[in-house]
């Protein structure tokens, strides 16, 4: 079973947003930095950056509970000097290395491009402006701990720090960290329940049946678990087949494999083994045959909508 800290979800995805808006707002200070320099086509580039800036810890799943499991040391940034501890590190190694605007995204840092740096800057000075402390030691301490650019890369990004510490002096970013503008998270509820309640315990790397193994595969979406469905015989993948937290299955057999009722095969086998007591799928009402397939399994329909049936199984206890 897994536990889930909802308070914790609850400030990293606070932190998250208040974050990605004063990124945008130094992105903003910095493109009419370049505009005033001749570079307009850069100034686009990096508003279009810090769009999305930080994206990833609220698409990626698993990258945003990694960070919430370590939301609580975000105090520790008052301190410019603070090393990442070994819990820390590996936390966020997975947010760096899905941006490229961290110098650990790259095996070598000197291969930043000049629009990475742009937006590492407003990444940098976004979080001195949150938490007071002074952009340029922080450059200069990480350098040492944690950038080692070359000559050229460090005197550009310390320019473009130079650069948003001079224009923003008169402003300290309050409209945009006031938690008064926030309207603020709070993940407790009924999904959160089921979610500590999926015990994944029992869905071990591969399941065979007499025709099939399903292989397990690596997801990052931290709420469900999935496999391929493979051909014993000459391990050909056939398909695939994924349960969700909710208990909502999702399978396939490819085109050309249908007609040998693989499906049901590997089902049967994935409804043996999972902990879930109720499991439910999504089929299309034209999709005969994978109706039949769930019949045959013992699913009954629950709803009906537009374009699909809902089927629901209630497996029977291990005591009758």
């Amino acid at each position: 079973m897994r536990t889930i800290d909802t308070d914790k979800l609850s400030k990293e995805m606070n932190d998250a947003l208040i974050h990605r808006a004063c990124v945008m707002r130094s992105g903003q200070y910095l493109a009419r930095y370049l505009i005033h320099r001749n570079r307009s086509v850069d100034a686009i580039r990096l508003i279009g950056r810090c769009s999305v800036h930080d994206i990833s810890k609220i698409q990626n799943m698993e990258e945003f509970m990694s960070l919430a499991s370590i939301v609580d040391d975000i105090d520790s940034m008052h301190d410019i000097t603070h090393i990442l501890s070994e819990e820390q590190t590996n936390a966020i190694k997975l947010h760096w290395s899905r941006n490229s605007h961290h110098p650990e995204y790259y095996d070598n840092s000197n291969d930043m491009s000049d629009l990475d740096l742009l937006e590492m800057a407003c990444d940098c000075h976004a979080r001195s402006k949150q938490f007071g402390t002074d952009l340029l030691d922080y450059i200069n301490i990480q350098q040492d701990l944690r950038f080692h650019f070359d000559k050229e890369h460090l005197s550009k990004l310390r320019a473009y720090c130079c650069a948003l510490v001079e224009l923003t002096k008169n402003d300290d970013y309050a409209d945009v960290l006031s938690g008064d503008k926030m309207l603020g998270f709070d993940f407790k509820d009924s999904t959160m329940e089921m979610l500590e309640k999926f015990d994944e315990e029992c869905y071990v790397e591969c399941l065979k049946t007499e025709r099939l193994y399903l292989k397990k595969q690596d997801t990052s979406d931290f709420a469900s678990v999935g496999y391929t469905i493979n051909l014993r015989e000459d391990n050909s993948e056939i398909g695939y087949i994924s349960l969700k937290f909710n208990g909502y299955i999702e399978y396939k057999v490819y085109e050309n494999y249908r007609g040998h009722n693989y499906g049901i095969e590997a089902l049967a086998k994935f409804i043996e083994i999972t902990s879930m007591s109720e499991l439910l799928v999504n089929i299309k009402k034209d999709a005969i045959g994978t109706r039949k397939v769930a019949e045959e399994l013992g699913f009954s329909p629950v709803q009906v909508s537009e374009n699909t049936i809902t089927f629901k199984l209630k497996k029977r206890s291990n005591n009758g």
